[in-house]
């Protein structure tokens, strides 16, 4: 949320917020191919200087740290924030906007991802010397943090993590009638390539949160997921009848965790469903969820506090333990 996009004098900072597009496409629109450098493409392509302005880092975009028992890792796995609609008027996640299709300037080239974690890439290189460290081998709680989810029953995993592939259609004059973007499963560079590193590496906990909602899972490793970021704004839980809005020629799942893991029912205090049913989430504009880990006994517990009531009790609803895979 904190990477911004072109810059321009004529519009606002939330239509410049939205306006990200790949580095090599800025480049190939640039009109002066001698006026690029580091500064020209933060003003037309993306940027997070501000971040780096307000935010002191151990390392740029991805880092690492240690406090007391815990090492935690950060890394820069995000991609731009298209819009789910499929309406033709919409610049999205799978289509331009119609009215744009001769105007390649104003298009959003799908839901790019700003830096690279496939294998093989820096960041995905540093990660690798990060884990083999004296450091992370030697902490007692081993902690992987980064925004885009791994494993969700929130809207944002659809489509997969992977660079879009554009399909143009022209008609026989040459005039552009659609422009799609695929995005194919296999290609997934988080359940791909970095999944299993942080497994062979025996993470403890992946945290992220950028569906909106709490959920959590494991692996059949014992590597634990939580995603947790539920207050105010939530886009739900796909689960039934509440379906993502996902092109019909396309295979991508409108229901459940699309990478295989089922959620976890909270098993302490869930919520329930119309007909009393315990669910394995929480997705709310009113109920705040947050977190704590103990060090001293190795879990992660979960509370829940109802924000329309300011006097009311602090509920704990899930604990779980990170050396187990069994659950408390």
């Amino acid at each position: 949320h904190e990477v911004m996009g072109r810059f321009s004098n004529s519009t606002g900072l939330n239509e410049q917020f939205e306006d990200a597009i790949p580095q090599f496409i800025a480049k190939q629109l640039a009109e002066d191919t001698a006026a690029i450098n580091e500064k020209w493409l933060k003003n037309n392509a993306f940027n997070t200087e501000t971040y780096e302005e307000i935010f002191s880092l151990p390392q740029n975009k991805y880092y690492s740290l240690t406090f007391g028992d815990i090492r935690l890792v950060v890394l820069y796995v995000t991609n731009i924030w298209r819009n789910p609609n499929l309406e033709p008027s919409t610049r999205g996640r799978y289509y331009e906007n119609q009215r744009d299709l001769d105007r390649p300037e104003r298009w959003g080239y799908g839901q790019h991802i700003f830096e690279p974690i496939a294998q093989g890439s820096p960041q995905y290189q540093w990660l690798e010397k990060e884990l083999n460290s004296p450091a992370f081998q030697k902490a007692k709680y081993k902690v992987v943090m980064f925004h885009h989810p791994p494993h969700t029953l929130g809207g944002n995993i659809v489509p997969p993590y992977t660079d879009p592939v554009p399909t143009i259609e022209r008609d026989a004059t040459g005039k552009v009638r659609s422009v799609r973007y695929d995005y194919p499963q296999e290609n997934d560079y988080i359940i791909r390539d970095l999944i299993p590193l942080l497994e062979s590496a025996k993470v403890n906990l992946v945290f992220y949160g950028h569906s909106h909602l709490w959920n959590r899972f494991l692996s059949s490793k014992g590597m634990n997921f939580l995603e947790s970021s539920n207050v105010g704004n939530s886009y739900g839980a796909h689960l039934g009848d509440k379906k993502r809005p996902v092109p019909l020629d396309r295979n991508y799942a409108a229901i459940g965790n699309p990478n295989g893991l089922p959620a976890i029912i909270p098993n302490i205090a869930p919520l329930v469903d119309w007909v009393n049913q315990p669910l394995p989430y929480i997705a709310s504009n009113d109920l705040t969820v947050f977190s704590i880990l103990d060090t001293e006994k190795g879990t992660v517990i979960s509370y829940r506090f109802d924000t329309r009531y300011p006097d009311s009790e602090v509920i704990k609803f899930d604990e779980f333990d990170l050396f187990s895979v069994g659950e408390i």
